[in-house]
């Protein structure tokens, strides 16, 4: 466990410059793609995060990000594939939050409030100041812009309540357009995002890459290898008898080069009148590439009958052999 948590740290201060990048990137991405419809709604930042999902996939599974995260070692394009797969598979998607979409009163309403403040205002004040000290005029001349004040901080402040912008929508506006501190804010957060799941992403590659140098690898590649051959299989059922030699000869070149062994010198199809066998001296060692036909004990002379296949150095299929039989 924790030569696993020095690995990631190491790959986390491989990577520092890597992130920052990614995440800059990322921003430009994300907010290009909001600045181009202007007033964007809750599908469009989906989208914008979908996009954004992409791109920052894309950078990371690349064989220059993976040589980065695997220490500098590059890796060939099956293993990158293989560590995509299975990043792919548990991977959490990116998750943007959006922009705080506060409302506000719309300036119409704003100017009736003040307007009706200031009648209010006028009206209440003048009539206080008479009662109180017989100077209507005062009232008039304070209470308008007092009522006017009052009236505009009421309505700024109503639009603060959720309940009051739901059941009279017709007073408030949600703001559309991703500007000022609105905009501000919400980069703020996206840029908090993004460098959060490049953490954890950097992370988990540097586990998957580490699980894969643990897993030891063939020395041969056996898919490949069967499909170059059934290549040569299916020409030479369909060659004709003049060229069915050199069709043999080339499915036998492809089997030396995919790595089967015991195929050295000219085949024996092609060396006219040899009817001679392999003969071998027998001992312990050769029981694990040749079956015996009959009794065989050390040291005596037996006869292949048939040869062992062996790929990448190992046997896949014992050969047979026989004992020789002294003629009296």
């Amino acid at each position: 466990m924790l030569e696993l948590q020095e690995n990631i740290a190491k790959v986390q201060s491989a990577t520092a410059s890597l992130r920052r990048s990614l995440v800059d990137r990322a921003a430009r991405e994300y907010f290009t793609t909001l600045d181009m419809i202007g007033s964007p709604a809750a599908g469009d930042f989906q989208a914008a995060e979908a996009r954004v999902n992409a791109v920052l996939k894309q950078e990371l599974l690349s064989a220059d990000s993976m040589a980065l995260v695997n220490g500098g070692t590059r890796l060939d394009d099956d293993d990158v594939a293989m560590i995509a797969l299975s990043f792919d598979t548990i991977s959490r998607p990116l998750r943007v939050p959006g922009p705080v979409a506060g409302a506000q009163v719309k300036s119409f309403t704003l100017a009736l409030a003040g307007a009706g403040g200031a009648i209010g205002g006028m009206m209440l004040g003048a009539a206080l100041m008479r009662l109180a000290y017989d100077m209507r005029d005062l009232g008039l001349a304070v209470g308008g812009p007092v009522g006017a004040f009052l009236a505009v901080l009421l309505m700024s402040r109503m639009a603060r309540a959720r309940f009051l912008t739901k059941v009279l929508p017709w007073l408030f506006v949600k703001p559309k357009a991703l500007r000022g501190a609105v905009r501000s804010e919400h980069e703020k957060a996206v840029r908090v995002a993004f460098e959060q799941w490049l953490d954890w992403a950097v992370a988990m590659l540097a586990v998957l890459c580490l699980n894969k140098a643990a897993i030891p690898q063939a020395k041969t590649d056996k898919d490949k290898a069967l499909r170059r051959l059934g290549k040569l299989i299916y020409l030479l059922h369909q060659a004709q008898a003049a060229s069915l030699p050199v069709v043999a000869h080339e499915l036998i070149q492809e089997a030396k080069n995919s790595g089967f062994e015991g195929l050295e010198g000219e085949p024996v199809f092609l060396e006219a009148g040899r009817d001679e066998k392999e003969v071998l001296i027998w001992s312990p060692d050769l029981t694990g590439r040749y079956e015996t036909f009959g009794h065989i004990s050390e040291g005596d002379r037996v006869t292949v009958e048939r040869r062992a296949v062996v790929f990448g150095g190992q046997v896949v299929q014992r050969g047979l052999v026989r004992k020789v039989r002294d003629k009296a």
